[in-house]
């Protein structure tokens, strides 16, 4: 990279700072800090949700199968995207209307609180070290890009380049200030920043690789066999299937999107986040993995991990780099600011607030802020823990897929049903996570009982080894999904549960507070912040034209575009002001 990318780098992680200081202004309670007020706009919030799905794994991993197996990607994403749909018509309006602040009160109203705590100490735990992985992931990717002078005090002295522990105590700490300052509302708005940003990279990379490749004609003519079938032997329509179930429940159930269906003011509103989410994600991943495609027909025999990386570098003129590392950071600071933010709120609502509730909201915004400081530091560390784990990586992921789904899906279930009870989602738990630690970490495998009676030939053996994301998909989906069925069906007629009566009276006896600041001034500003960045998006893009003088032409009508947004906006209200007044 050259002087410009790393000064473009520099003013995004310098502009999402101002918008945590920007909303620290708004911040007068605890409502507004982990909820937004509930004033959030259905659009910002839904914008959030999409970005929460992204990290800098999006790249690596969705764009390492797409190299390999082509429209693969597309298929495994957009059926993300399809759940969604479902999500909006059944679920996400569901939350709203139940009138909680945190999905972790709904927990302890309709299971009671040991409920809550399993869930937080599972959720802390589990989304921690997913969220700790990714932000190295995106740190190897930063320091690769970025050498140092000999001798700096930020490089590290084996490469030369800058350290991987600089690199994630600069991202980390920098989502821990502005979630920490701005609440809800400056990880909302750093979202769609984020988006935004990630929209414009992706949009001009596709046009720079297909002319690298000699055109779409030429791309076509060129990829392997079945590039662009929807499925493949590794990812079958079966697996599609329970890929489809176990995001809907994930996105049903997780907390961290949760969080956004109930910080918008109405059940309709909350529909709508979960239906822009999914219409976004049946549309766009063909966009997202189109580079790494392409780049399976310029080199066949690299990294697949590395595809998108490595077309970044090989079609983008200078300066554009440091935006395209920029969108990487951003995807991956979106997922690390919505678990401090959520978990923090789950902690000061739900279990500090449970201990002492005469306590103030300054107190409880100030206890927010101490638990998201402590949970970042912790992530931070376990990030810089990453090296030493060898191999951790893949067992992350795995403990991942085994750990949030299940979690999810007893919560979802108690939304409808009146007979499931604590000790159901104890038992669903329990069984799921024995089977996967008996089947995920070779307890079975060396039972030599079960080989010598059930499996003398080795035939299941082989195929648990052989089927890993299926294995996963089935222990994470139908296991608790079957357990539940089972209860619900065995316990059907018997005494309704007393926490389903708990939520009954919680929900027809809600009284949502009045509010202290209009509901739409949070949007107003949110708006006025994006239009800056259209802006300030804009005024870059033209300096790169100016810089690239072949790639001229193309940047410079990207820059009308992101500016004319703008222009167009400022345009339409002054009008309307100039009609207002006269009449």
């Amino acid at each position: 990279m050259i002087l410009v990318d790393y000064v473009f780098i520099a003013i995004y992680l310098i502009g999402v700072l101002i918008i945590g200081a920007v909303f620290s202004n708004r911040i007068i309670d605890s409502k507004d800090m982990f909820v937004a007020g509930r004033s959030s706009s259905w659009w910002i919030a839904g914008l959030s949700g999409y970005m929460t799905i992204f990290s800098a794994g999006t790249f690596v991993v969705w764009g390492g199968i797409a190299y390999r197996l082509g429209l693969v990607a597309v298929t495994i994403l957009s059926t993300i995207g399809l759940s969604l749909l479902l999500v909006g018509k059944y679920i996400s309006g569901k939350w709203r209307e139940i009138g909680i602040y945190s999905p972790a009160e709904f927990l302890g109203i309709r299971f009671g609180k040991t409920t809550v705590t399993l869930y937080t100490i599972l959720g802390i735990i589990g989304r921690g070290v997913g969220v700790s992985v990714a932000l190295y992931a995106v740190s190897i990717l930063m320091v690769a890009l970025i050498p140092l002078p000999e001798g700096h005090v930020l490089s590290d002295h084996l490469t030369g380049n800058l350290s991987v522990v600089w690199a994630i105590l600069i991202i980390g700490l920098i989502s821990v200030f502005y979630t920490v300052f701005g609440g809800l509302w400056a990880v909302l708005m750093t979202d769609v920043v984020q988006f935004l940003l990630l929209a414009l990279m992706i949009v001009l990379i596709i046009p720079f690789s297909f002319r690298e490749v000699g055109g779409i004609k030429n791309f076509i003519e060129n990829v392997p066999e079945g590039f662009f079938k929807p499925v493949s032997g590794e990812y079958s329509l079966i697996w599609l299937i329970l890929w489809f179930f176990l995001w809907f429940f994930q996105l049903s159930g997780d907390w961290v999107f949760v969080q956004r269906y109930i910080s918008v003011p109405s059940k309709k509103d909350a529909k709508k986040v979960a239906f822009l989410m999914g219409g976004l994600y049946i549309v766009t991943p063909i966009v997202w993995m189109l580079p790494s495609m392409i780049y399976r027909v310029i080199d066949p025999d690299a990294n697949p991990e590395q595809a998108y990386i490595l077309i970044s570098h090989l079609v983008f003129p200078p300066g554009m780099l440091g935006l395209m590392m920029a969108t990487m950071i951003s995807a991956t600071m979106s997922m690390v600011d919505s678990m401090l933010n959520v978990f923090a709120g789950v902690f000061t609502f739900d279990i500090y607030k449970k201990y002492y509730p005469k306590a103030t909201e300054k107190r409880l915004m100030n206890v927010g802020r101490v638990f998201t400081v402590l949970y970042g530091a912790i992530i931070i560390i376990i990030a810089l823990l990453v090296p030493k784990l060898g191999g951790a990586e893949r067992i992350v992921i795995t403990l991942m897929t085994l750990i949030i789904g299940p979690l999810a899906i007893p919560a979802v279930w108690g939304l409808f049903s009146k007979y499931i009870n604590e000790r159901a989602i104890w038992l669903s738990l329990g069984i799921t996570y024995s089977l996967g630690f008996i089947l995920k970490m070779g307890v079975l495998q060396e039972l030599n009982f079960f080989k010598r009676f059930f499996d003398s030939s080795g035939f299941i053996i082989d195929f648990i080894n052989n089927n890993s994301e299926l294995i996963d998909a089935l222990i994470g989906l139908v296991i608790p999904v079957l357990i539940l069925t089972m209860i619900e069906i065995f316990i059907r007629g018997n005494k309704i549960d007393a926490g389903w009566g708990r939520f009954m009276n919680f929900v027809n006896n809600k009284i949502e507070p009045a509010r202290k600041v209009n509901n739409k001034s949070g949007v107003k500003l949110s708006l006025k912040i994006l239009m800056w960045c259209f802006v300030i998006l804009g005024i870059t893009v033209a300096g790169l034209a100016y810089i690239n003088k072949e790639e001229q032409n193309i940047l410079l009508i990207f820059s009308f575009l992101l500016l004319v947004f703008p222009l167009t906006f400022v345009t339409r209200r002054q009008l309307k002001k100039y009609y207002e007044n006269k009449l």
